[in-house]
């Protein structure tokens, strides 16, 4: 296993897209693997490195960031809507990561109150919108511990992100993209304190930024 510092992808060909809309394949891609896998190294910068005794990811996907995450944790968990656990149990053996999958709903998170040290979702929030939005954050407050740590990451919402995802050949942004950064945003200040933001480009204004990333502390 990699050191806890950096982000470790695993090999192409020992992970899986779980579905047709897993955008997978972008992190390996020449052109657009700076910007997928810069995303995640500023969430793991933020979470820091640990160790921290329970981990979750809400929304892991083809479970591309658990390795990294593992590294972190004495107990790594991950849920996900979808249910190709079968397609991501190979990866982490080959990458001997232990992590427990469960199928399940950011929107009611089937852990009990106080159960994690720190939760990491990326890019899912912006799926949701309105009462599922504020159901998805508010169970994230409820699992984590009093002074747990939520690191969440949120795209850009706008005409400038759609023509980019565009060009690199990911076409639903606009059918799945339903919240926007600020929105979320508003969301976790009201059940977090909000310590620390980071996105990219670092060297152009956040509002202008491709990609956002927030540490948030469960008071």
């Amino acid at each position: 296993m990699q050191g806890s510092g950096r982000l470790h992808v695993p090999r192409r060909e020992h992970i899986s897209r779980v579905d047709p809309s897993d955008p997978l394949d972008f992190y390996y891609a020449p052109h657009t693997a700076w910007i997928f896998r810069w995303r995640l190294q500023l969430a793991l910068d933020l979470l820091g490195p640990g160790p921290f005794e329970r981990v979750l990811e809400a929304g892991y996907g083809s479970g591309i960031l658990l390795p990294s995450l593992a590294a972190r944790s004495g107990a790594l968990h991950a849920m996900d809507l979808h249910r190709r656990t079968d397609l991501v149990a190979p990866m982490l053996r080959q990458e001997h990561v232990h992590a427990a999958l469960i199928v399940g709903d950011v929107c009611g998170l089937p852990y009990a109150p106080g159960t994690f040290d720190a939760l990491v979702c990326i890019s899912t929030l912006e799926h949701l919108h309105g009462p599922e939005l504020s159901a998805a954050v508010e169970g994230f407050q409820r699992v984590l511990r009093p002074g747990g740590v939520a690191v969440v990451g949120v795209p850009a919402s706008g005409r400038v992100m759609e023509g980019l995802f565009r060009a690199i050949g990911f076409n639903e942004i606009d059918d799945h993209h339903v919240s926007t950064r600020n929105a979320i945003e508003v969301e976790l200040r009201r059940c977090f304190h909000v310590e620390r933001q980071a996105h990219l480009p670092a060297v152009v204004p956040q509002s202008a930024a491709l990609y956002t990333v927030l540490r948030c502390r469960r008071h």
